[in-house]
C-alpha cells in the first residue's frame, strides 16, 4: 500500500511538471516573486500529497491501537486493588463501637487479634434493650402490632434496633459460626419484625445443635472465667444433676422396701443373661418395665459409669439408712429410760453375732421395741457383750 500510494503521487507531480513546462515562458523581466509563488504552489501540492500519503499509511495502525489497548488488563488491575482494599480488615475503636444492633458490622470484618476484644466490650456495653422506648406499630395483615417490651425478659439473648425497627440476637453476632451455617438469619442481619409471630423466637433458638444453641454456648464459656481441669471434670449440669438426683431417689426406693420386708439383696448370678438377678435389680427392673419416668434414668438408659447398682454402692446406702434410723430412735427416746436386748447367734459359716435391739415407751406410753443392729464378735463371753454395749 505505501508503495503504490508513492507512485501515484510521483506521477502527479511529473502531470505538474508538463503542464507548467507547456506553459509560456517566463520572461526574464518577470520578477522573482511571482517564481517564488509558483514555486511556493507547487511546494505545497507536494506536502499535500504526502501528507496524504502519511495519512492513508497511519490510519490502519491507529485503527489498531484502541483494540491493543483494550486488551490490556489496566481496568482489571484497578478493580483488584479496589477489592483488596475493601478486604482489609477494619481498626476496631473500642470507644466509637454501636450499640444500635441495626448500625454494627460484622464481627468478621474486624481482624482476627481484635474479634476478641470487640466481644468483649460488646458483652460489657449489654444486649441493646430499650426497654422504655416507645415500640412503634407495625401493620401486618391489617392488624397493627409492635414489639413486646416483655419479650426482653422471656428471650435474654433478644435485641431491638430502634432504627430500624428490628429485633436482633446478641450471641448470635457475638459467636455464630458462619462456616458451618453459612445461610442468612434475619436476627444477625436485617433483623426481625413479624411481632404477631412470636413462634419464630422459640423456632430461632432450636434444640440443642441448632445455631443459636451452639454460639450461646461458647458465649456461657466465654464469659464464664476458665476453671481448671479438675474443677471442669467435676462440675455438670443442671440437667445432669437433675438425672442423677432421679436415679438416686429411686435406688433409695428400692433399698429402703427391702430392708423393711428384711430380704436379700445380691442374687447367686447377676449377669446380663441371668433369668433372676437378685431382688435389688429385679425389683429396680420390674419399676423400670412399668414406669417410663423410672426407665429414662436406669439401668439402660443410665451412664456406664453412674448406673448405682455396684455392691459397694448397695452397701454404703445400707449404712447411710442405718444411719439415718439410728438418729430417728435417739430422738424418739428424747434422754428417757430404754433397756437393751441382747441376743446371740451364728451365721451359716458359724461366725458369732450379737443382734441388739432397745426397749423404750414412747411419749404416747406405748412400749416399744426397735432393732438396732447385729455385730460380729469373736466370742460370746459377757465381758465381750458389755464391751460391745459400751
Amino acid at each position: 500500500m505505501k508503495k503504490k500510494n508513492g507512485t501515484g503521487g510521483g506521477n502527479r507531480i511529473l502531470a505538474l511538471w508538463e503542464k507548467a513546462s507547456k506553459a509560456k515562458k517566463i520572461d526574464e523581466t518577470s520578477t522573482p516573486n511571482q517564481s517564488a509563488a509558483a514555486s511556493g504552489t507547487c511546494t505545497s501540492h507536494v506536502q499535500l500529497e504526502s501528507n496524504l500519503q502519511l495519512a492513508l499509511v497511519q490510519a490502519p495502525d491507529a485503527e489498531c491501537e484502541p483494540e491493543s489497548r483494550e486488551a490490556t488488563p489496566t481496568p482489571i488491575d484497578k478493580d483488584a486493588e479496589t477489592s483488596d482494599a475493601d478486604d482489609e480488615p477494619m481498626e476496631a475503636n473500642l470507644e466509637a463501637l454501636e450499640h444500635d444492633p441495626g448500625k454494627r458490622i460484622p464481627i468478621s470484618m474486624y481482624a482476627v487479634n481484635d474479634q476478641d476484644r470487640v466481644r468483649r466490650r460488646y458483652i460489657e456495653m449489654k444486649p441493646c434493650q430499650p426497654k422504655n422506648h416507645n415500640f412503634e406499630y407495625t401493620n401486618k395483615s391489617g392488624v397493627d402490632r409492635r414489639f413486646c417490651r416483655a419479650w426482653f425478659k422471656e428471650f435474654p439473648w433478644i435485641e431491638y434496633s430502634v432504627t430500624k425497627k428490628s429485633a436482633f440476637c446478641f450471641v448470635c453476632y457475638l459467636f455464630k459460626d458462619k462456616t458451618k451455617y453459612p445461610g442468612g438469619d434475619a436476627f444477625v442481619k436485617n433483623g426481625f419484625r413479624n411481632w404477631n409471630m412470636k413462634s419464630r423466637l422459640k423456632k430461632h433458638e432450636g434444640e440443642v445443635s441448632s445455631a443459636h444453641a451452639e454460639a450461646q454456648e461458647k458465649y456461657d464459656m466465654f464469659t464464664t472465667p476458665q476453671a481448671s481441669f479438675r474443677e471442669s471434670f467435676a462440675s455438670n449440669t443442671s440437667q445432669y444433676k437433675a438425672l442423677y438426683k432421679q436415679r438416686l431417689t429411686w435406688t433409695l426406693k428400692c433399698l429402703r422396701f427391702l430392708l423393711h420386708q428384711g430380704l436379700a439383696f445380691r442374687g447367686h448370678d447377676e449377669s446380663e443373661n441371668s433369668l433372676n438377678k437378685g431382688n435389688f435389680l429385679e425389683l429396680l427392673n420390674w419399676l423400670a418395665g412399668n414406669f417410663e419416668e423410672v426407665d429414662r434414668v436406669v439401668l439402660k438408659n443410665a451412664p456406664q459409669n453412674c448406673k448405682m447398682t455396684h455392691h459397694d454402692i448397695q452397701h454404703e446406702l445400707i449404712k447411710c439408712c442405718a444411719q439415718e434410723t439410728t438418729k430417728l430412735v435417739i430422738e424418739e427416746l428424747d434422754g428417757s429410760h430404754f433397756a437393751i436386748l441382747a441376743d446371740e447367734s451364728s451365721d451359716v459359716y458359724q461366725n458369732e453375732q450379737l443382734a441388739i435391739c432397745l426397749r423404750y415407751v414412747d411419749k404416747k406410753g406405748r412400749a416399744v421395741v426397735r432393732f438396732f443392729g447385729v455385730a460380729h464378735v469373736q466370742d460370746t463371753t459377757s465381758l465381750m457383750h458389755w464391751n460391745w454395749k459400751k
